[in-house]
């Protein structure tokens, strides 16, 4: 196993969610005081109905991913080309059709949700927004095509570089375009991302030709029939979100839905910083199952422990942070931002500790329980949080999916370690339990303090950052006693220069 490969991949993966993350922070404060939460709201209900479109990307990016790195295992190039031509070529052709046939369909659906007065202003950009989605869904094919070969710190540096020109292009045209202009912007950067992917792709495959044009009926089908059960997987995993948030805006209101992309965005950033760099354990385990499959729980159990070890004092950072951010972003210390914050915390960490055993399931192919899990979750989400949106608020439809993600998580993780015969007395790593003592003690001393009225107003900036750095003490203490310390500190030294 290529570890010094995987590190990298992994390390520049952290960095550029780091790095995508900064820039959305920055983001949102610019949007939020040029264009209003209101008008956030309005953005991310279109973006929620244009993501639809993605129940076409997940099987196939997936799926290159894994085939890539099948066949590239075997050096079979000239196979690994046609392979990414023919994703390609279908991804646009399908995406293209469910495009042309969403437009209409999420006009509808924001007629019925919006307010009659701010439905113009959403179908203005809702062409914008198909067309960059198609974008960067083929882009997508192009990025998992140098993920399959582990090249995936090339991929990280596009990612990252489009994001700061997506921010640039914002601060640019929103303020004398509004939603317009950050359409526009999402539009340009899209078209740059795929042409540099397909560059990038085109040197690590030199047998790609300039303009794709090869198809493969024998390579479809056999991505195809992965890709069906995994598209099945997709479509639970897209359509919740648009879900909660409509039913946010019908039974909340439109500042609510706002907020709630806030608090989403806030959690899926510290989310993303570990699962994407776990992720790069997919192309890994597909060469492992062709090479040494004995390995693989092996693989599994470090790879459980390194991702138990960073997301409990994670977590409990992002969580006391919320009140700060908040004032940052809001100018006040709002309440309903903190509260969804919390909400989503809880379901989005048992989601990242179920992360290994699904990263082990999407590279072995082994999808039934991963689908059944998917299928119970969209299933509560959207049972639970419309009778709880209309019985109770907002609060519960917030409350209703992140305790969906929680079940539906919960099976994909136990059906691994019940047909894999992995015991589970590993989810609770023994060395640990002081991390998670300290994670804990912390996020409920602190949130709370942070969260008072009177602490807000009595605070300022620097105190408030002294407070949190003994936060960060409190826990930095049982991870520097932890084993894992040293070991992933050895791993960052043999990737220094001398």
């Amino acid at each position: 196993m290529k570890t010094t490969q995987i590190l990298d991949n992994a390390l520049t993966t952290f960095a550029q969610v780091i790095g995508s993350a900064a820039v959305l922070f920055f983001l949102y404060r610019f949007l939020i005081r040029s264009i209003g939460v209101e008008r956030l709201g309005i953005w991310s209900l279109v973006l929620a109905t244009t993501s639809i479109v993605t129940l076409a990307n997940q099987g196939f990016s997936t799926g290159i991913v894994k085939f890539v790195a099948k066949y590239a295992a075997r050096n079979d190039s000239a196979r690994v080309s046609l392979l990414v031509e023919t994703a390609l070529l279908s991804m646009a052709a399908a995406v293209g059709a469910i495009s042309l046939l969403l437009y209409p369909a999420g006009s509808w659906a924001l007629r019925m949700i919006l307010p009659a007065a701010r439905f113009p202003e959403a179908l203005a950009i809702l062409p914008f927004a198909l067309a960059a989605l198609w974008l960067n869904l083929c882009a997508s094919v192009l990025q998992a095509g140098l993920a399959g070969h582990e090249r995936i710190t090339h991929r990280n540096s596009l990612v990252l570089g489009a994001s700061a020109v997506y921010l640039a292009l914002a601060l640019l045209l929103v303020p004398s375009r509004g939603l317009l202009g950050l359409a526009q912007a999402q539009l340009f950067t899209a078209t740059l991302s795929f042409a540099v992917a397909w560059i990038l792709l085109r040197r690590r495959i030199p047998r790609l030709p300039l303009v794709p044009h090869r198809w493969n009926a024998p390579l479809f089908r056999e991505m195809f029939s992965y890709s069906l059960q995994f598209q099945l997987i997709t479509a639970g995993q897209a359509a919740r979100e648009p879900l909660t948030k409509a039913l946010l805006a019908k039974f909340g209101g439109l500042v609510m839905t706002g907020l709630y992309d806030m608090a989403m965005r806030w959690v899926i950033t510290f989310r993303e910083l570990i699962v994407q760099a776990n992720q790069v354990l997919v192309p890994t385990v597909a060469g492992l199952q062709e090479r040494d499959p004995q390995t693989i729980p092996r693989v599994y159990r470090d790879s459980y422990r390194v991702v138990f070890y960073l997301s409990i004092p994670l977590f409990a950072f992002l969580v006391v942070m919320a009140p700060v951010v908040s004032r940052i972003w809001l100018g006040r210390c709002d309440s309903v931002f903190i509260s969804f914050v919390a909400l989503l915390a809880a379901g989005w960490l048992v989601n990242i500790l179920c992360n290994p055993a699904y990263v082990v399931d999407l590279a072995t192919g082994e999808l039934r329980w991963v689908g059944a899990g998917c299928l119970l979750t969209l299933s509560m989400n959207a049972v639970l949080g419309y009778f709880g949106g209309k019985y109770l608020g907002g609060f519960a439809i917030v409350a209703a999916a992140s305790g969906s993600l929680i079940l539906g998580y919960l099976v994909i993780l136990i059906s691994y370690h019940r047909a894999h015969r992995v015991s589970f007395s590993c989810l609770w790593p023994a060395d640990s339990s002081p991390l998670v003592v300290a994670g804990a003690l912390g996020a409920a001393v602190f949130l709370p303090f942070f969260h008072s009225s009177w602490a807000s107003s009595l605070f300022s900036a620097p105190t408030a950052s002294g407070i949190l750095s003994a936060l960060f003490l409190m826990v930095l203490f049982p991870m520097w006693a932890h084993p894992m310390r040293k070991r992933l500190l050895q791993w960052l030294a043999s990737r220094l220069p001398a």
